[in-house]
């Protein structure tokens, strides 16, 4: 029951997307890490140069950000814009301090996400 709850209601700096939202960060971060093992296929088929390989950060970004933001139940562009999406409603963050703690939620979800989009990205290029 807390778990639902918590997707429903808005707290600042920790959710600012519903079930809904959540559901669509889930697919995001499916079909990006789909993309991601296909790339990874083609260029392993193909023989691509290396440096090419480098590209699989763009599809690595697109299943990273949908898998945690959806894992946080924090959207990180609602976050910076100072929106959010509860029970399928957008609304504005009116709150000045509301508002420094989903940026700041933002900045952590955006760097988690080129981190690990960029460990990976660079593991695939030296390991392959």
């Amino acid at each position: 029951m807390e778990q639902s709850l918590h997707t429903e209601t808005y707290i600042p700096g920790q959710c600012n997307i519903g079930p809904e939202e959540i559901r669509r960060r889930k697919r995001l971060g499916y079909i990006g890490l789909a993309i991601m093992i296909v790339f990874i296929i083609l260029a392993e088929t193909y023989h691509v140069q290396q440096i090419w390989k480098l590209a699989l950060f763009a599809p690595t970004v697109y299943a990273l950000s949908g898998f945690i933001q959806a894992r946080y139940k924090f959207c990180f562009v609602f976050g910076f814009f100072g929106l959010l999406s509860m029970a399928g409603k957008r609304s504005r963050v009116k709150d000045a301090d509301q508002l420094t703690k989903d940026r700041a939620m933002a900045f952590r979800i955006l760097s988690q996400v080129i981190f690990g989009s960029s460990l990976i990205t660079l593991l695939y290029y030296f390991l392959s």
